[in-house]
């Protein structure tokens, strides 16, 4: 994997924009990325990880840190990272969740974190493939591409300020659980918990087997009935019960068959006595039919005369009335020929007519009559429409007239909203005009902030150079003093008889003399260290005042020339001014409008009722015009019917004569109709009475009526006629059943003896079946038991081959058995021979960075662990005193690069574990400030070869001697403010 760009903004420190061209800064081999404590140098590969995996590189620090603090809170920070691998080129875009302030009002709201993968035909190319922009699907793609996890990606390319420190000084379990999340060796954990949760259920199924076989004997022995019963005389007991079932059921058999005869043999008798009962009861029955036989034939004969009678009685009744409605309908007619004689005689056609002619007359003059007697109050009412309408007529013209006078009125109010309009165009401009003479006067107040603020720190920089240049010379002065009175201080070490360190002489004739002030070595060290101080105060003072003059620059050009914090005053006010007039007039303008619009609706809601008032005007004139025909209609029809009646004359006594003459005519004509109905209805009557009587056979109506028979006579005859043809049809019956009629009266019976031998062969049988099924039984129950333990036993044989390779199985993995004599479980095999892998691989680099000395060691068990479970500990081997030592021993400077062997070892593996990945950029983070210059020799030449085998090496410290070796780098500057500034130096 090569990093190729990364841009952030508003990330950590960094308020603005940056980016770092890796591919520029990669070619070397080795780049420096350098800075004070705490200036953003981490920032930079927590952004490659947050781009990447989003998350940060150390375990502990949290995606808050993330929005810089720095930046407006509008700006949206983000981080872009453009990388290559064999599965191409890929830039992806990611934000962290910030607080973005709201568009309208106060306060913030929270945007959520974001991303974007895109496939890129070159790194330098703006547009590509998008791949996608939801967070689950880019993380599954970078996880293909790049072939790494998280943590796999931290300790093969990010090796983060003291992380890779703790894998070499960690216990066993501790770095059992980071080989687990490096390799993926999970499943073997895994693997052998499902062999050891199989191995208990394999264990639990032979325990059940055997309890199962168990059961199964103590079964059949208790079907046995012999608790001495075992495996082998199971069988021979089983067969002896079969044989003594077998017999059992014979006996049952038979007697069953003999008890069946003897029952059939029973029944027989008892159906035979029973034939000869029903026998003698039915001839006595047939001699008592026989006697009563003559009676019952004279009462049939009554009985059907009496039938063909009732059947008479009713045309006989129905003729009677027929006859005497007809006399009243004779009678009737008369009286009402008497009430009416000069139409009674009339043909009855020509009185139909005559009633017909008066139903249509009064039907006509009853009509005409209504209209008569209306005419007087339509008239009425016609007059008051007509003066009605006029004076709607008056009002439409006037609401006319008032419409014209309405234009005027609306043309003046157009023309203010026009002016009104015009003043409140001007409103943005003025509005614009505010927010730049805003801005322009809030940069006047930031220059002479900042020019107060530049003048402040020029006045500490001055005073901090006098203070430097004093310490300065009081260090100078201390030396200068030191350096005279040496005479002194070297005459104090002189013994007469030695040489002098000087001259060599052994006589000191006269030694100089020690001044009372004479400056020691910890004076003049003092002296330095506040020389030191000095100038650094001095620096960073001197670095402050030029912040702040270039920030005052910077403002300074940005003004207007000549702008002054009065004319920008001045400008800002007259902007306000004209907003003000300009808001104004647009609220004048809204105003008018409104006054417009009502107007317009007002006049249009009067022309609308005008034009509806003439609308029906004209309609209600059409409608009176009507009306008044329609009146003039019915007063000519009126007169027209009266024209020849004597005068005085009214259509209403029209209508009372024609109703009489209708009345008189239909009573006339109903009489002679009813009349006629009533002769048809006695002759139908009379012929209805023949036909009965010749059908019932009778000559006349007093033979009919003396054969009647009264109902409840009728009825008692017909009852002892059926009981005496059922009766001989039931004895006719029974006689012929073939039981009776083979019968001759003389067979003998003995029910008792059948019943008696009948029952001893009953209870014999039911001990036969008893018997037998207490037999069969046990021999069911014995078979089956014996079937159940032979089940068993194979069960259990079969659970037990099952079962064995999955104990072995799980006893080897899980280093529980005698089977695996080294105790090691299969998870920690796998990960010791990675482990052994990793050590080797560490070692090739430890020895070039220790000059030989040290090896590193996989050892069975930690030191100081008295556990007996093999783990994963580790040992130094030093070879300089040929001793084993604990990791923890080591310096700071030996700890850092056994540390950075075993990381760069552990990097290898995992790459090539992970598909021989190819991993171009690797960064490590802080710790050579704890090297001696021979160590830090002998690592650089290490770094060195990786770079030389294609790799890159980003090495993150703020070690002097760093800055001199290496001419690639990234520079981190921290600002006055807190922020950082980032720059870029390669191929110098």
């Amino acid at each position: 994997m090569d990093l190729h760009r990364l841009t952030l903004r508003a990330i950590g420190p960094y308020a603005s924009e940056y980016s770092v061209d890796f591919a520029a800064l990669g070619a070397s081999g080795v780049f420096l990325l350098e800075g004070p404590t705490g200036s953003g140098k981490s920032t930079i590969i927590d952004a490659i990880v947050f781009a990447l995996y989003g998350g940060l590189a150390g375990s502990s620090s949290s995606d808050d840190r993330l929005h810089s603090h720095h930046a407006a809170p509008s700006v949206e920070p983000f981080v872009e990272l453009v990388f290559e691998t064999p599965a191409g080129i890929h830039r992806i875009r990611r934000t962290p969740a910030w607080e973005r302030p709201k568009a309208r009002g106060t306060g913030t709201t929270r945007v959520n974190q974001s991303v974007s993968l895109v496939r890129l035909a070159t790194p330098e190319a703006s547009d590509g493939e998008p791949v996608s922009t939801r967070a689950q699907e880019v993380g599954l793609e970078i996880r293909r591409i790049i072939g790494l996890s998280k943590e796999q990606f931290l300790q093969t390319i990010v090796l983060p300020q003291g992380e890779f420190a703790k894998f070499l000084g960690a216990t066993g379990e501790e770095r059992r659980l980071v080989l687990q999340s490096l390799f993926g060796t999970e499943i073997y954990d895994r693997t052998t918990e499902e062999l050891v949760v199989r191995r208990r259920a394999a264990r639990e199924s032979v325990a059940v087997a055997e309890r199962a076989v168990a059961e199964a004997l103590a079964a059949l022995r208790g079907a046995a009935g012999d608790d001495d019963v075992d495996a082998d005389g199971a069988r021979a007991a089983t067969e002896a019960f079969e044989r003594d079932a077998a017999a059992s059921v014979a006996r049952r058999d038979a007697a069953r068959a003999a008890r069946d005869a003897a029952e059939a043999h029973r029944a027989a008798q008892s159906r035979l006595a029973a034939s000869l009962t029903r026998r003698a009861e039915l001839l006595e029955r047939q001699r008592a039919l026989s006697d009563a036989a003559a009676g019952i034939d004279d009462s049939r004969l009554r009985l059907d005369r009496g039938r063909r009678a009732a059947g008479v009685l009713a045309p006989a009744a129905a003729v009677e009335a027929a006859s005497a409605a007809h006399e009243r309908q004779r009678a009737a007619l008369e009286r009402v020929a008497d009430e009416h004689p000069d139409i009674a005689s009339v043909p009855l056609a020509d009185l139909i007519e005559l009633r017909d002619t008066a139903v249509a007359a009064a039907e006509r003059f009853g009509a005409l009559a209504a209209v008569e007697a209306g005419l007087p109050a339509r008239r009425d009412e016609l007059a008051r429409a007509r003066e009605r309408l006029a004076a709607s007529r008056r009002d439409a013209d006037e609401a006319e007239e008032a419409l014209g006078g309405r234009r005027a009125a609306r043309v003046e109010l157009a023309e203010e909203a026009a002016a009104a309009a015009t003043a409140a165009g001007l409103v943005e401009a003025s509005r614009s005009a505010v927010h730049e003479a805003t801005v322009v006067a809030e940069a006047v107040r930031r220059v002479e902030r900042l020019r107060t603020a530049a003048d402040e720190a020029a006045l500490r920089a001055g005073e901090a150079a006098g203070r430097a240049r004093d310490a300065v010379e009081a260090e100078a002065a201390l030396r200068q003093r030191r350096i005279t009175g040496m005479a002194g201080e070297l005459a104090l070490a002189l013994v007469d008889g030695e040489p002098c360190a000087v001259c060599g002489a052994t006589s000191h004739p006269a030694p100089a003399r020690l001044v009372d002030d004479h400056p020691s070595l910890d004076d003049v060290a003092a002296a330095e260290s506040r020389r030191g101080a000095a100038e650094a105060a001095l620096a960073e003072a001197r670095d402050e005042a030029s912040g702040h003059a270039t920030r005052l620059e910077e403002a300074a050009s940005a003004l207007p020339p000549g702008e002054t914090a009065e004319t920008a005053a001045a400008r800002l006010e007259s902007a306000r001014g004209e907003v003000a007039r300009a808001e104004a007039a647009e609220r004048e303008h809204a105003r008018l409008q409104g006054l417009v619009a009502a107007h317009d609706a007002e006049t249009a809601r009067l022309s609308e009722q005008t034009q509806e008032a003439r609308v029906g005007l004209a309609t209600e004139a059409a409608r009176l015009e009507g009306v008044a025909a329609a009146v003039e209609e019915a007063a000519s029809t009126v007169a027209l019917v009266l024209e020849r009646e004597p005068d005085g004359t009214t259509v209403e006594s029209l209508v009372e004569r024609a109703g009489l003459e209708r009345d008189a005519a239909a009573r006339v004509v109903d009489a002679r109709r009813a009349l006629e109905r009533a002769a048809d209805d006695e002759r139908v009557r009379r012929a209805e009475l023949s036909e009965a009587l010749e059908s019932a056979g009778f000559d006349g109506a007093a033979e009919a009526a003396a054969a009647v028979v009264p109902p409840g006579d009728l009825q008692a005859l017909e009852e002892a006629v059926n009981r005496h043809d059922r009766e001989t049809a039931v004895v006719a019956e029974g006689l012929a059943a073939p039981e009776v009629a083979e019968l001759t009266g003389d067979e003998d019976v003995d029910l008792d003896g059948a019943t008696a031998r009948a029952e001893a062969a009953a209870e014999a049988a039911s001990s036969a079946a008893d018997q037998a099924a207490v037999a069969v039984d046990r021999a069911e129950r014995s078979l089956r038991a014996l079937a159940a333990f032979d089940a068993a036993l194979d069960a259990e044989r079969a659970v037990g081959a099952e079962t064995l390779a999955v104990v072995r199985m799980a006893d080897v993995a899980s280093a529980s058995g005698p089977e695996n004599r080294s105790g090691v479980t299969l998870g920690t095999y796998v990960l010791l021979r990675r482990f052994d892998d990793v050590v080797a691989a560490a070692n090739a680099r430890l020895g070039t960075m220790s000059s030989g000395r040290y090896q590193l060691e996989a050892s069975e068990r930690e030191t100081s662990s008295r556990a007996r479970k093999t783990g994963l500990a580790l040992a130094i081997r030093d070879n300089a005193t040929d001793t084993t030592r604990d990791p923890k021993s080591f310096s700071g400077g030996e700890t850092f690069y056994a540390s950075l062997s075993l990381a760069l070892g552990l990097a290898d593996v995992v790459q090539a574990e992970a598909g021989g990945i190819a991993l171009g950029t690797l960064f490590v983070d802080e710790g050579f400030g704890t090297l001696d210059p021979e160590t830090l020799d002998a690592v650089m030449s290490e770094l060195g070869r990786l770079s030389a085998g294609g790799r890159v090496v980003g090495i993150v410290s703020h070690v002097e001697d760093l800055k001199q070796r290496i001419a690639d780098r990234i520079e981190v500057r921290r600002r006055a403010d807190g922020s950082s500034v980032l720059t870029s130096t390669a191929g110098v």
